[in-house]
C-alpha cells in the first residue's frame, strides 16, 4: 500500500538526495523513482527547524529516508515508460521522466490504470485536519481534532477492497536560486473514482439488536495540488523559509443501501432503503514564513513562525429514503419517508504565530522561552429544503435541519524549557501555560444558545535520551497537548444520513487533555548486521469526547457527544532481525501489542470496553543464488474484546497471514516473480469467517538494445479467491463487513527504460532488487 518503515517505525518523509520530491509522501519517490537510479539509502531522525538552528535535540525529529542518486544519474535524463492491457478490460499505465543535473532536480510522472494500483496520496481537503495539524507546535501548543469521534475499534483484513480507477500527473522542480535560495515546487493532478459494494452484520450490544445492511458507493474525487518553498539563506546568521501550498477539490459521492434490524432470534425492527447524493467543492489555501537568527555564542538563537491558513467548501446533497418500523407482532407501525435537498458552506481561517528565544547557560545547556498566539475562525452554514408534493418543487424550508454556525478559538501561550545536551546524554524539562477562549453562536436559536467557554492549562513536557554508544540509543519522551471540540461536535443540528443513526453535536463539550509517553530502544550492530528495535507508547485523555447512544424500541440510535474520564490505551513493537549465514538468509521476529480502554455511554450508563491485540510476525529472506530470492513469512493477530455492561457480548477472534514470495533470474533475459498470501479469518460471524489464498505471478523478457524494454505477462489471483473482509469491535457493537475486491485478471504490459542500465528486477510491490 505504499507504507514505509523503517526501525519499527512509519516514515513520514522520502527525500531524493536531501530534497523533497513531490512533497513529503513517501509513496512517490519509491513508487516512482527507478531502483537502478538509487546508490544508497540513508535512515535517520531528520531534526526539526528548531533542532537544527540551536544545535540542541529538540524531540521533534521525524524518521527520514534520503535516497542518494547515483552519480550518473544526476547528469542526464532517466525514467521509465510502461503500458498494458488485460482481461475484464483491466489496463494499467505509468511513466516518470527526470532529468537532474548537479542540485536542479526535474521530474514527470502520470498514471492511469483500474487496477487500484495508487502511487500517489489523495488530499481530502473537505476536512480541515491536515491544514490545522501545522499550527500544533512542539511545547504543549493547541491540537485542533476536527475528525468526528474515534470509535475504539480493531481491524482486520487488507485494504484491496473495491475497484479504484485512478488518474494522475504530477511535475516536480528543485534547484538552488543563485548562491542561497534552495527552491522547491511541485504541482498534482488526479482523479480517483473508487467503486464499492459491501454488505455487513453488526450485532449491538445493548440492546441486543442485529442489524444488516448491504450497500454501493461510487465516489469522484478531482484534485489539483501546487507547492511552493523556498529557503533563503542571507548569511551565515540569519535565514528565511516561506512555504506555500494550494489545493482544489471536487467531489461527487453518490450512495445506496438497503437495511434492516432484528430484535433477539427473528422479531423485525425495522426495514428500509435509502439513496444518498453529495457533490462538494472547496479550496485549501496556507502559507508560512519562519525567520530565524543565529548570534555569534553557540546556542543563542531567535525565530519567529507566522503560518496562516485559508479554506473553503461549498456543497448541495439529495437525501431519499424509506423507513418501514413494526410491532413485536411484525405488523407495521409506521413509515418514515425522507425526501430533501440541501446546500452547505463551511469556511476556515486562521493564524497562528511563535517566537522562539534560547540562552546558553551553564556548560552545554540553555533555556528556551517561547510564546505564541493562534487564532481560527469556524463557519459552517447549511439549509434543508423538504420536497412539496403539491407543486413537485423542493421549497419546503426545514427549520430544524438548518443552522448557519460560527466557532472562534483563541489561544495564547508562553513557556520556558531547559535543555542540556553531552556526548552521553541529552534532556529537556519545560512547562507552558495556555489560556484559551472558545466562542460559538447560531442562528438557530431554538437549538443553540451562545457559549463562550475559557480554559487555562499547564501544560508540562519533558525528555531523556541516552547513548550507550553510536548504534545504541534509549529515549524518554513526555507531552501533553489539547483537542478543542470541532464545528461538527458542537453544531447541535441532526445528522440524518443514516435514518437509524441520527448524530448531534453537543454546545456543552469541553476540551480534551491528552498525557503522551513514548519509549524509543535502538540497538544495532551493522558490521554482524543485527538490529533490535522497540518502542511503546501511553496516552491517557481526560475529557474524551465518546458517543452516548440511547436506542429507542424500533431500532432507532440516537447519539450525542460527552465528555468522559478513564480513556487511554497503550501500543508497543519490537523487532529483532539477524543474519543466518548458512541459508544466505535474514530472519527478522517482530511483535505489535495494543491495549485500548475506552468508554461510552448506553442511556446514561456507563459501558467501558477494553481490547487487547497481539501480532507476532516472523520473515525470512534467502538469497540462495544472486538470481534467486525467496522469501517467507506469517503473522497470527489475537483480538480480544470485553464490555463492562454486557460481558456476553465478550469475544476473541483470530486473523492469520502467511506468504511467501520468489524472484528468479532465468537464462536469455526472462524473469520469474510469484508471490501467495494466504489469510484466514475466524470466529466472526457466519458466512464471514473465510480462508483466502491469493495467487500473483508474472514472466518477463529483457528486450532490445542495452535491455532497455522489458515485456511482461502477469495475472493476479490466479486462484479467483480474493475477497475482502474485516471486523470492527466498537464501543457498542460488532461488525463485520465485507468489500467487493480486485479479482482475476491476466495482463500483458510493456516497459521501455530511458537509461542504458537495463531493467532491475524485483517481486511485485517488494522491491527486492536481484541484480547487485
Amino acid at each position: 500500500d505504499g507504507t514505509v518503515k523503517a526501525q519499527g517505525e512509519k516514515v513520514k518523509n522520502v527525500l531524493v538526495d536531501g530534497k523533497e520530491f513531490f512533497g513529503n509522501d513517501p509513496k512517490v519517490a519509491t513508487k516512482n523513482l527507478p531502483a537502478d537510479a538509487i546508490d544508497k539509502v540513508q535512515v535517520y531522525d531528520k531534526q526539526s527547524d528548531q533542532s537544527q538552528l540551536t544545535g540542541f535535540d529538540d524531540g521533534n525529529s521525524e524518521k527520514t529516508i534520503n535516497l542518494k542518486l547515483k552519480k550518473d544519474k544526476k547528469k542526464g535524463m532517466f525514467g521509465k515508460a510502461s503500458s498494458g492491457a488485460g482481461t475484464d478490460n483491466r489496463y494499467q499505465g505509468r511513466f516518470n521522466v527526470n532529468s537532474f543535473k548537479g542540485a536542479r532536480q526535474m521530474s514527470v510522472i502520470g498514471m492511469a490504470n483500474n487496477c487500484n494500483a495508487e502511487g500517489f496520496s489523495f488530499m481530502d481537503i473537505l476536512n480541515f485536519t491536515g491544514a490545522l495539524s501545522q499550527m500544533r507546535g512542539s511545547n504543549g501548543d493547541i491540537s485542533l481534532n476536527i475528525s468526528p469521534d474515534d470509535p475504539l475499534a480493531g481491524l482486520v483484513g487488507g485494504n484491496n477492497s473495491g475497484i479504484n480507477t485512478t488518474l494522475g500527473t504530477g511535475f516536480n522542480y528543485n534547484n538552488i536560486i543563485g548562491n542561497k535560495t534552495d527552491f522547491r515546487s511541485n504541482y498534482f493532478f488526479s482523479r480517483y473514482n473508487p467503486y464499492r459494494e459491501s454488505r455487513l452484520q453488526r450485532q449491538y450490544v445493548s440492546p441486543a439488536n442485529l442489524y444488516l445492511q448491504n450497500s454501493s458507493a461510487d465516489n469522484i474525487n478531482l484534485n489539483h495540488r501546487l507547492n511552493i518553498n523556498a529557503d533563503i539563506q542571507l548569511d551565515s546568521f540569519n535565514s528565511i523559509k516561506i512555504n506555500t501550498a494550494f489545493s482544489q477539490q471536487d467531489t461527487k459521492n453518490k450512495g445506496m443501501s438497503n437495511y434492516k434490524t432484528i430484535a433477539g432470534k427473528n422479531s423485525l425492527l425495522n426495514d428500509g432503503n435509502s439513496d444518498n447524493l453529495v457533490d462538494n467543492s472547496g479550496y485549501n489555501f496556507t502559507a508560512g514564513i519562519l525567520y530565524r537568527k543565529k548570534f555569534h555564542r553557540r546556542g543563542r538563537t531567535f525565530s519567529a513562525n507566522l503560518q496562516g491558513n485559508f479554506n473553503s467548501s461549498d456543497g448541495n446533497g439529495r437525501l431519499r429514503s424509506l423507513t418501514r418500523f413494526y410491532d413485536t407482532a411484525g405488523g407495521l407501525l409506521s413509515n418514515d419517508s425522507i425526501n430533501q435537498q440541501s446546500t452547505s458552506n463551511a469556511g476556515l481561517d486562521g493564524y497562528t504565530a511563535r517566537m522562539i528565544y534560547t540562552e546558553p547557560i551553564f556548560k552545554r545547556s540553555l533555556l528556551e522561552f517561547s510564546i505564541g498566539r493562534t487564532y481560527i475562525n469556524n463557519k459552517a452554514a447549511k439549509e434543508t429544503f423538504d420536497y412539496n408534493n403539491l407543486n413537485g418543487k423542493f421549497d419546503l424550508p426545514n427549520a430544524a435541519l438548518t443552522n448557519d454556525f460560527v466557532n472562534t478559538y483563541n489561544s495564547n501561550n508562553a513557556g520556558i524549557r531547559l535543555r542540556k545536551q553531552t556526548k552521553k546524554y541529552n534532556f529537556a524539562v519545560g512547562v507552558s501555560l495556555q489560556n484559551a477562549t472558545l466562542e460559538g453562536s447560531s442562528t438557530n436559536s431554538d437549538h443553540f444558545a451562545p457559549i463562550k467557554k475559557t480554559f487555562s492549562n499547564l501544560l508540562p513536557n519533558a525528555r531523556f535520551q541516552y547513548q550507550f554508544s553510536r548504534y545504541k540509543t534509549i529515549t524518554l519522551n513526555y507531552t501533553t497537548n489539547t483537542n478543542q471540540p470541532s464545528i461538527t461536535q458542537l453544531q447541535p443540528i441532526p445528522d440524518n444520513s443514516d435514518r437509524l443513526s441520527i448524530k448531534v453535536g453537543n454546545p456543552n463539550l469541553s476540551q480534551e487533555y491528552n498525557h503522551n509517553i513514548r519509549l524509543n530502544a535502538t540497538f544495532t550492530n551493522p558490521f554482524k548486521n543485527r538490529n533490535l528495535f522497540a518502542f511503546a507508547t501511553f496516552q491517557l485523555t481526560q475529557n474524551k469526547i465518546v458517543n452516548s447512544n440511547n436506542i429507542s424500541s424500533l431500532g432507532i440510535d440516537s447519539v450525542k457527544l460527552v465528555n468522559t474520564n478513564g480513556v487511554y490505551n497503550i501500543n508497543s513493537s519490537i523487532s529483532y532481525s539477524f543474519p543466518v549465514r548458512f541459508l544466505k538468509a535474514t530472519i527478522e521476529v517482530s511483535a505489535v501489542t495494543n491495549y485500548n480502554k475506552g468508554k461510552q455511554f448506553l442511556k446514561d450508563a456507563s459501558n467501558s470496553i477494553s481490547q487487547l491485540m497481539v501480532a507476532p510476525f516472523i520473515r525470512i529472506d534467502m538469497s540462495p543464488s544472486e538470481k534467486l530470492t525467496i522469501g517467507l513469512s506469517a503473522e497470527i493477530s489475537y483480538y480480544n474484546t470485553k464490555y463492562s455492561l454486557q460481558p456476553k457480548a465478550n469475544n476473541n477472534y483470530f486473523y492469520q497471514e502467511y506468504g511467501t514470495d520468489i524472484g528468479w533470474q532465468l537464462p536469455k533475459g526472462f524473469f520469474f516473480s510469484t508471490d501467495l498470501n494466504y489469510q484466514i479469518t475466524n470466529q466472526q460471524a457466519a458466512g464471514y469467517n473465510q480462508h483466502v489464498p491469493i495467487w500473483n505471478m508474472s514472466i518477463s523478457k529483457q528486450l532490445l538494445h542495452f535491455n532497455r524494454g522489458e515485456l511482461k505477462l502477469s495475472v493476479n489471483d490466479l486462484l479467483n479467491k480474493n475477497t475482502n473482509i474485516n471486523r470492527t469491535a466498537n464501543l457498542n457493537y460488532i461488525e463485520d463487513r465485507q468489500v467487493n475486491s480486485l479479482r482475476r485478471y491476466f495482463i500483458l504490459s510493456f516497459t521501455y527504460n530511458l537509461s542504458k542500465t537495463g531493467l532491475d528486477k524485483s517481486t511485485e510491490g517488494g522491491g527486492r532488487i536481484i541484480r547487485r
